[in-house]
């Protein structure tokens, strides 16, 4: 079995960890060099990882996320979120740097402003039918959060992806220490807790191929 296969089997949605052992820091930076490098639509990467290790703070995060042990047992709580709609603007500095560096070398002949529009254009008329540029940007978030979780798993640390919070509250305490993460400009798209477990690891259930796949 190769190790991204193990990684698949090993990785589950760990609820109790042993909150006796801590993920070193060179592990952490893999974990998040491993969403840092996801793909993303028009490369635009609308993220932003916050990296939790303080126990003060996710106590205090831990009623935002229904109380849900896995915030205060894990080494590491990062916290994804996206960018909202008000940093996808014409003026947005964050979307005019993004746009910026993939077009040519500064001093050949290109249309910023253009490129952004083009953009934005796709955001206004090309997302399906009912989903907004929040909703676009949150899941992207998703694949970010996957590959970090399966890195986790290809390094032996077990995670759990938890979507059950109180998005503002939670904005509003993360603020208090980072006030550039307004709530104007983000939002959460996941809450990842990364560790190592305390119990054994229950049997993996799973759809099987066929009843999953088709072929054409």
């Amino acid at each position: 079995m190769d190790k991204l296969t193990q990684a698949f089997n090993f990785r589950h949605a760990c609820k109790v960890f042993d909150d006796t052992k801590q993920i070193s820091r060179e592990e952490i930076d893999y974990i998040l060099d491993a969403g840092r490098q996801s793909p993303s639509s028009f490369g635009m990467e609308p993220w932003h990882f916050v990296i939790i290790s303080d126990i003060a703070i996710k106590q205090r995060l831990k009623p935002l996320c229904y109380g849900q042990e896995q915030i205060t047992s894990c080494s590491d709580l990062i916290i994804v979120l996206y960018r909202k709609d008000t940093q996808f603007t014409m003026q947005s500095e964050y979307l005019r740097q993004t746009v910026q560096r993939t077009l040519p070398v500064e001093g050949a002949s290109f249309d910023l402003d253009a490129a952004c529009q083009y953009f934005i254009n796709y955001c206004t008329k090309g997302l399906p039918e009912g989903i907004s540029i929040n909703n676009w940007s949150e899941m992207q978030c998703y694949i970010a959060s996957a590959n970090m979780m399966t890195a986790a798993a290809y390094h032996g640390i077990d995670s759990c992806a938890i979507g059950g919070f109180q998005g503002e509250k939670v904005i509003a305490e993360l603020e208090k220490q980072l006030p550039q993460l307004s709530i104007n400009n983000f939002g959460v798209a996941l809450c990842l807790a990364f560790g190592y477990r305390k119990n054994t690891q229950t049997e993996q259930v799973r759809w099987k191929k066929s009843d999953v796949s088709s072929f054409l």
